[in-house]
């Protein structure tokens, strides 16, 4: 098994020879800044290979001979800053070169970076011999064509987005253009503070693929708000110009790189919007390629991920998250070629045209920014709705996977823990990909509290995202990360961290032997109505789980003493957990004790499935399955009628587990034999989201366009119980070097696909007629399988193998 771990490197061996460029001293004026970088030199013979390192802060993009490279680098934290590696000889040729980039500086903290106060870029490399570091022989400038004041995008991300191409046509980046009016950069050494050590990133390049949208399925047309050329928030002078929109005749044809389509003339103070539909939800940077400009022309784009009628999604950016996902263009005269800088996640992009006299021909395209997942994995059934519940999960998943495991691509792009630890179930079955999860585990553990809790969200600047279940939860994903690979480093690497972590909860433990709500951070534990205050039960089965997990690391790496007393809290836990939470004769949990210590709090599903997951009271699992978990995943409808489906906080007082939070139910009904009753209900509440025509898994049951994500992947777990319970592969041992096979016939009529493990596929095939199945199975080398089928239970080994067994009907 190769070693996970990511090591720390000096930046003046790294980056020997090259320096920190700037155009400004550090610390001064960063705020949405772009920097222009330049080197131009001269080579007597076009090289083979050229591999180069490269870096900016915040971010960057590379370019080569005007080719665009690459960008990066994968989030991270300033004392160990990510750097990338990237060849560019192919780019390069006999003759004049020029390397240049753009490096932006977010220059405040977000739910993806935190601020150091220093912009810069570095870039290390020779190309033929000749040295192309950054240095003193590079040009710089401030990119002079965005606009620095503008609006968020939202509560969790960087700015809205506003580029004059008439200050800039982009040939900066070629070979042949004049640098002599730019400025020498200021020089910073590599080593200094605040990149005081780097390290590479760790998992790969970004799969950047550029995909064109499939149809316009609207337009509005209408008069310009009056200020509309200053409009500070591009989002809410979208809202607030109200539009009535028509379903629209207008054709998209390729053209170039872009899907193009031609814009009628506007007239002076007046808009024309048009609906570009990319047919399900992407993520990447938008481009435009817009020809017959008088200039000065305007090029709005609005973000939605969803429609009501022909409408976007859009609310009013003063709400909730302060969602403002827009951009601006001001066209140059002929032809104007940009595309954004920034991500976005959506579907549908609404492209307004301002103050035009003439015909445009507007292209629109997208260069994806996806982590590359190879998915190896398949699942295919003679049920429709299943293999579409398959599809758009693991659609979702993608979408949620960039350099880091994030919740959706669309408000946030944000690394949430909780999210993770379904996610990496997800990655695992599709690829048997581990990198993210253990990047993931080192940035949560590289944030801390001074009190040892790890933050919800990494890296960040959101203080107040300080989730102390979700501690809990980075302690269970070091043990998945163990369980899924066999790797005991990162038990190893973070032993320390994990005890000191561990060590609030014991500090916080009350009298009783209970944990508090602590009110200095946000106990979140699900989007439902559980319990939250006084001595929550689910927060403290949690707690128990966690230490029982981590009595098995410590245990796992040798160090005893540790995993004894671990062990020893854990059993004072169960023992509090069942003498003041628990009421033995109706054997039901309370929600939990308010602050006098009596019974309080909403009776959910939720702390059942964790009892039987953790552990806790095995003698009372049957009951708990019978009586609390089937008739939950029996209902027709997670919601019902008592919840407004309109209200966008409605879903916070639903007594159902969230998609989120079912995951842990599933596993649990799994874990007891209730496989079938996991897919039926699967099958409802997922097919919902089929008949409501998602391309991906929404937040949650209730949707409010506009507010809630229509792609998150915590929601993208019915991936694992397709591949567990259909096709019947479970791991059973760390590594997979064991496996249970139980596929469950009475879902559909045949299966087949395969599930990914780290020794390779696990094919499955099956089929049902007669009363009778046939069956199917490879097992790769090195994997063994418990084989659990009618009137067949036996262990076999690599190979394929197949039985024709008796089911109870077709």
């Amino acid at each position: 098994m190769e070693d996970s771990r990511i090591m720390s490197e000096d930046p003046r061996e790294v980056f020997a020879g090259a320096q920190w460029i700037w155009p400004e001293s550090q610390g001064f004026d960063l705020v949405n800044y772009y920097m222009q970088a330049r080197r131009a030199f001269t080579l007597a013979a076009a090289p083979r290979t050229c591999r180069i390192r490269v870096t900016a802060d915040s971010w960057y993009k590379l370019f080569v001979n005007g080719k665009y490279v690459c960008r990066g680098p994968a989030r991270g934290f300033q004392y160990s800053w990510p750097y990338d590696e990237a060849e560019i000889g192919p780019y390069l040729v006999k003759g004049r070169n020029a390397v240049a980039l753009v490096a932006y500086s977010l220059g405040i903290g977000n739910h993806q970076y935190v601020c150091a106060e220093a912009g810069g870029a570095i870039l290390a490399g020779r190309a033929a011999g000749v040295d192309i570091s950054t240095g003193p022989e590079w040009r710089v400038r401030r990119a002079p064509a965005y606009a620095r004041d503008a609006a968020r995008l939202t509560y969790e991300l960087g700015f809205e987005e506003s580029f004059d191409a008439r200050l800039d046509d982009g040939s900066w980046t070629g070979a042949r253009y004049d640098d002599t009016g730019w400025r020498s950069p200021r020089l910073t050494p590599a080593g200094s503070m605040p990149w005081h050590s780097v390290e590479p990133r760790g998992i790969p390049m970004m799969r950047e693929e550029v995909v064109l949208p499939a149809a316009i399925v609207a337009e509005s047309r209408g008069r310009s708000a009056k200020d509309w050329r200053e409009a500070g928030n591009l989002t809410a002078l979208f809202v607030g110009e109200r539009r009535a929109w028509r379903r629209s005749g207008t054709a998209l044809k390729r053209a170039g790189r872009a899907a193009a389509f031609r814009a009628a003339p506007t007239g002076r103070g007046r808009y024309r919007t048009y609906l570009v539909d990319f047919a399900s939800e992407v993520i990447g940077s938008v481009g435009f390629e817009v020809k017959g400009a008088a200039g000065g022309e305007v090029v709005d784009a609005q973000a939605a991920e969803t429609l009501t009628g022909l409408k976007p999604d859009v609310l009013d950016p003063a709400a909730g998250c302060k969602i403002a996902i827009a951009s601006r263009l001001v066209l140059r005269k002929g032809a104007t070629r940009h595309e954004q800088f920034q991500p976005w996640g959506f579907r549908y992009l609404a492209v307004t045209v301002r103050e035009t006299s003439k015909p445009l021909t507007i292209g629109v395209y997208l260069r994806t920014t996806v982590y590359p997942l190879e998915v190896k994995a398949r699942f295919r059934s003679d049920d429709p709705v299943l293999d579409r519940i398959y599809d758009i999960s693991v659609r979702t998943e993608r979408l949620c996977m960039l350099d880091a495991y994030v919740d959706c691509p669309w408000r946030e792009q944000a690394q949430w823990w909780g999210d993770a630890r379904i996610q990496a179930a997800n990655t695992f079955h599709l690829s048997a990909d581990a990198r993210l999860l253990a990047r993931g585990v080192r940035q949560t553990a590289g944030q801390a509290v001074p009190n040892g809790l790890t933050y919800g969200v990494t890296p960040t600047t959101a203080h107040h995202c300080v989730l102390p279940d979700y501690t809990l939860t980075w302690i269970m994903t070091i043990w998945d990360y163990y369980r899924q690979t066999g790797d005991a480093s990162l038990a190893r690497e973070h032993a320390p961290r994990m005890f000191w972590a561990l060590d609030y909860f014991r500090g916080v433990t009350a009298k009783n032997g209970l944990l508090p709500y602590d009110d200095r951070y946000w106990l979140f534990l699900d989007w439902a109505a559980v319990f939250k205050e006084g001595y929550p039960t689910l927060y403290n089965i949690m707690y128990f789980w966690a230490l029982e997990t981590a009595a098995r690391l410590f245990g796992l790496i040798g160090a005893k003493r540790e995993a004894a007393e671990l062990a020893a809290r854990a059993r004072a836990s169960r023992k509090a957990i069942m003498g003041h939470l628990f009421d033995r004769r109706r054997r039901a949990f309370h929600g939990g004790l308010d602050w006098n210590g009596r019974p309080a709090g909403k009776d959910t599903a939720h702390p059942y499935a964790l009892a039987i997951l953790s552990g806790l009271c095995p003698e009372y699992d049957e009951a708990f399955t019978r009586e609390r978990l089937l008739p939950l995943v029996a209902m027709a409808d997670p919601v019902g009628e008592s919840v407004d489906r309109r209200e966008p906080e409605s879903w916070v007082d639903l007594k159902t587990p969230s998609p989120f939070f079912i995951y842990y139910v599933f596993e649990a009904l799994k874990a007891r034999g209730r496989k079938a009753e996991v897919i039926r209900c699967i099958r409802r509440w997922w097919g919902a989201f089929v008949d409501d025509a998602f391309t991906t898994t929404p937040e949650n049951w209730v949707y409010v366009g506009g507010s809630i994500s229509a792609c998150h992947a915590w929601s993208a777990h019915p991936v694992v119980h397709l591949l567990n319970v259909v096709l019947g592969v479970t791991e059973d041992a760390v590594a997979w070097r064991s496996i249970t096979f139980e596929p469950v016939f009475d879902c559909c009529g045949q299966a087949s696909g395969a599930v990914a493990t780290p020794l390779g596929e696990v094919e499955v095939s099956w089929r049902t007629k007669g009363g009778r199945a046939d069956v199917n199975l490879a097992v790769p080398r090195g994997m063994t399988a418990k084989v659990s089928l009618p009137g067949v239970r036996r262990t076999v080994r690599a190979g394929r193998h197949r039985w024709n067994v008796a089911v109870a009907g077709d």
